[in-house]
């Protein structure tokens, strides 16, 4: 039975969090422990022979192999004959895929290439497509400089953008490679595999995941699933779980401002005190001083190019109290569909833009209910809704009671302690 796999970081650079994309030479002589890889990656093996395995499935390695490695995959060098010398791309994924599908016209096609990466990770090159291929990984070393060195590449207009233009081409290449070798017909029979464990966590990691809901999900008893993850990744499911929601953590604290409460509601963390234990805890860091050291928000990365399942979720916690703000009007902000615009929030927050929408609106409701003597009706209009009886419909289904059964029972405990009292003072219908 192989070593559980080591969890490699998030980020393409270590030097950078926010960093798009980084470029370095590695060389590997011996055979490598599993690796779980939450950021995606090119490995271009430019010589030496062996074996790598990609979840569980082996592959051999020759001069001029390039591997597609998306996140959350587990790979493992497990035979060298000889050493291997490459080229390792590191790039933000979440990234690239919300660029990918941000044109509604292209949506469908780039949706098709992510799940292509993700289930063809090996493609062995010619000497066409290795020429093609050198010539991008000279030109992203020319952008970006080389990672290990600490070179600083000179800087150029425009570099963000040809970044991404770059690994956008790699992957259309990859793609044409490797259907060029092996066909459209075999590679479609595996479009639609079964979800990874480790994928579904990380789909769903916002909600409240048991290991008994997640075990059912995938047709396995609780102890085989918990032996599954131990094998996997050495770890509980509950420390994995935990993992995956710093990450988004992370992620959430360079490119919006939103609060920690918020932050943590959308990671599936219970408040912004459970969230600071956990960050520091996992990075000697509190998540108010990563902020500072790394956030983008106001910088490196302007408005339109946030990623827009960001820009959409911080658009909603600033604006949930507008009365007609709905998905529709969304989605026209960000120039997409309001099925993309689902799509891209689904995969990183785990809610639709509706749901994220009522959900919030609902959380600030709690807390005009607890804190005020504000009419129901008046806490309805206070944030968002234009009518009484959808407020109380979406109360109902997010906390199972009505706004009135939850004043009654509930009064606001503040972080020193202390319990909030009701003013007294009331709003007018």
């Amino acid at each position: 039975m192989r070593k559980p796999a080591v969890l490699q970081d998030s980020k393409a650079s270590a030097s950078d969090p926010a960093t798009l994309c980084s470029f370095d030479y590695e060389a590997i002589q011996t055979p490598t422990p599993a690796l779980i890889h939450q950021a995606a990656r090119f490995l271009y093996i430019k010589e030496g022979r062996g074996t790598i395995t990609v979840d569980d499935v082996e592959y051999k390695i020759v001069p001029n192999t390039l591997v597609a490695i998306t996140p959350w995959k587990i790979t493992e060098i497990t035979c060298v004959a000889e050493t291997m010398r490459l080229i390792r791309i590191v790039y933000d994924f979440q990234y690239i895929n919300s660029v990918l599908k941000g044109n509604y016209a292209m949506a469908e096609d780039s949706s098709e290439l992510i799940q292509f990466l993700s289930m063809e990770p090996v493609v062995y090159l010619d000497s066409v497509q290795t020429e093609y291929i050198d010539r991008i990984a000279e030109q992203l070393k020319a952008e970006l400089g080389v990672e290990s060195t600490h070179s600083v590449a000179p800087t150029h207009p425009l570099s963000h953008l040809y970044i991404t233009d770059k690994i956008i081409e790699l992957m259309i290449v990859y793609r044409r490679y490797v259907t060029a070798i092996r066909g459209e017909q075999d590679h479609e029979k595996d479009m639609f595999a079964g979800e990874s464990i480790l994928s579904y966590l990380y789909a769903h990691s916002s909600e409240k995941l048991t290991l008994s809901s997640v075990a059912g999900a995938f047709f396995m008893s609780e102890s085989n699933l918990s032996k599954r993850i131990a094998a996997l990744t050495n770890s509980s499911f509950s420390k994995l779980l935990t993992s995956i929601r710093i990450e988004k953590t992370a992620d959430y604290l360079i490119y919006t401002d939103l609060t920690l409460n918020e932050i943590a509601d959308l990671v599936g963390f219970v408040d912004a005190s459970h969230l600071s234990k956990h960050f520091v805890s996992h990075g000697n860091v509190s998540p108010n001083k990563y902020r500072k050291l790394y956030g983008k928000f106001k910088s490196k990365f302007d408005f339109t190019g946030k990623n827009v399942a960001f820009a959409a979720t911080d658009y909603i916690y600033h604006n949930y109290a507008t009365e007609k703000l709905s998905a529709d009007q969304i989605a026209s902000r960000f120039g997409i569909s309001v099925h993309e615009l689902n799509r891209q929030m689904l995969y990183y927050t785990g809610q639709n833009c509706e749901a994220l929408l009522n959900a919030v609106r609902i959380n600030h409701a709690c807390e005009l209910l607890i804190s005020t003597d504000y009419y129901v009706i008046d806490v309805a209009f206070e944030v968002g809704y234009n009518n009484v009886k959808t407020f109380n419909m979406n109360f109902m289904k997010y906390k199972g009671m009505t706004p009135t059964e939850f004043r009654n029972r509930i009064m606001l405990q503040k972080q020193d302690g202390s319990v909030v009292q009701r003013r007294t003072a009331k709003k007018t219908t």
